[in-house]
């Protein structure tokens, strides 16, 4: 299926804001106060339950549809005890409205086809979110996609062109954002509460390729059968197929697609949308990106099916000389080194200097200070797009915001791909430079297969 062909990196001085499409683009509906907006369930695993629940606990919207090629079948969540698929997600939209009404699908384009859905929550792996965004906005539907927001950086600017050109309303699942304790840090560091502060340390999971209940488990054989006939096809979609069409359990059972690289981008990707989202938050930097990875070191091997490096340590270093060191060995979080103490960052908690123990942000962050975005409703991160989409106003976490912390992680891992120790990167321009540009450029472009095209 063709969403429009469009070369988005066609040499080095392409900039990023030229050439947006304007047309082929239908206006985004704005309902009135008094309408419920129809929002489609697209992908309905582990996340999916989580924003559909805030969702359902909204007066303002109508779950009307659930989309998934995976009918119904086990080991979802994080423990791997919860069912998913879409008659699950159905069964839990029924017992809330008390009715039948929410239709279910395997197919998202008979969601995006449909005039009388307004929005999509898109929570299905990550190497769909791209295609099917982008086929949403060209339909004027709103966009709530999760985390990590794409699976590779010409996809994100495809996305960012596409929200642009469009005018809905897109808010990527970076829900940290809206948590109170990582916005008050954040604010802390923005405002030199803790000194200058040049240095950060980035903690992500050592996954050892057995997290959340998905063993390290190369078997291959036929794909499910809770895959209706047909449906193994749509779930890879733009994603290769294996030699023999083969189901690979440990990369293809449910939350185990972040393992390869066919459709994710391992844990610089799934944790790293988080950690440097709120690092871009906390450094100003929500709408660039660093000026060169450097100091990589991993240990990836030659494993084609688990592709990632389990452990790693990088730098980020962004023009003005700030360095955030990436590790899977430091504690998981951010933890902001400044003159006068650090501050780590957690959802739901914050650790500060002892002078800072009784600070309360409403009573003493100051006019000049810097304030960081929260909901004037205050409200959560799913209920903020809720607003947006009425309100028709800017919402926490935008697609260029969530492009540019996903583009660092990408190039990151383009550096670890190449087995290189540093790359130079232009976030004006979004390009490598300097040596191995060439190779390294030639992997901004992310892969689509089986007839797909972006």
């Amino acid at each position: 299926m063709k969403l429009g062909r469009r070369t988005f990196l066609g040499g080095a001085a392409a900039s990023f804001f030229i050439g947006i499409p304007r047309g082929g683009y239908a206006g985004g509906r704005r309902p009135a106060a008094s309408d419920r907006l129809n929002l489609a369930v697209i992908g309905c695993g582990t996340m999916a339950h989580s924003n559909a629940h805030a969702f359902l606990c909204d007066d303002r919207v109508r779950i009307a549809a659930t989309c998934d090629p995976v009918l119904e079948a086990p080991h979802y969540s994080y423990d791997g005890k919860a069912m998913g698929g879409r008659k699950v997600m159905k069964d839990k939209v029924d017992a809330q409205y008390g009715n039948k009404d929410c239709r279910m699908t395997a197919d998202w384009r008979e969601v995006i086809d449909d005039p009388s859905i307004d929005a999509v929550q898109i929570t299905c792996p990550d190497h769909w979110h791209a295609l099917i965004a982008i086929a949403a906005m060209r339909k004027g539907k709103h966009v709530y996609c999760q985390k990590p927001m794409c699976l590779g950086v010409s996809e994100g600017q495809a996305m960012v062109r596409a929200a642009q050109a469009s005018g809905v309303t897109f808010q990527v699942g970076s829900q940290h954002r809206s948590d109170s304790a990582c916005r008050q840090g954040c604010e802390l560091v923005a405002s030199g509460y803790i000194g200058k502060c040049t240095r950060c340390t980035v903690g992500l999971p050592d996954w050892n390729g057995g997290l959340w209940g998905t063993p390290k488990d190369r078997t291959r054989g036929p794909a499910p059968a809770y895959f209706d006939k047909g449906m193994w096809d749509l779930w890879q979609g733009p994603a290769a197929h294996w030699e023999d069409d083969a189901f690979i359990r440990g990369i293809h059972a449910p939350l185990a697609w972040r393992w390869n690289s066919r459709t994710g981008g391992g844990i610089i990707t799934d944790w790293g949308a988080h950690w440097i989202d709120l690092l871009h938050m906390a450094i100003r930097k929500d709408r660039t990106g660093p000026v060169r990875i450097e100091n990589m070191k991993t240990d990836l091997g030659d494993d084609v099916v688990f592709d990632w490096a389990q452990n790693f340590e990088y730098d980020m270093v962004y023009a003005d000389g700030f360095v955030a060191h990436v590790s899977s060995k430091a504690r998981c979080g951010l933890t902001f080194h400044g003159e006068k103490g650090d501050i780590f960052i957690f959802p739901g908690k914050l650790e500060r200097p002892a002078f800072l123990s009784k600070w309360s942000e409403k009573r003493d962050l100051k006019d000049a200070d810097v304030r960081l975005y929260r909901s004037p409703k205050g409200h959560g991160h799913e209920m903020d797009f809720v607003d947006g989409v009425y309100e028709n106003r800017p919402i926490c976490t935008d697609c260029e915001i969530g492009h540019r912390s996903i583009a660092a992680c990408h190039i990151a891992n383009i550096c670890e791909r190449l087995r290189l120790d540093r790359l130079d990167w232009d976030p004006a321009r979004e390009v490598f430079t300097g040596a191995h540009a060439a190779e390294a450029n030639r992997l901004l472009e992310v892969p689509h297969h089986n007839g797909w095209t972006l």
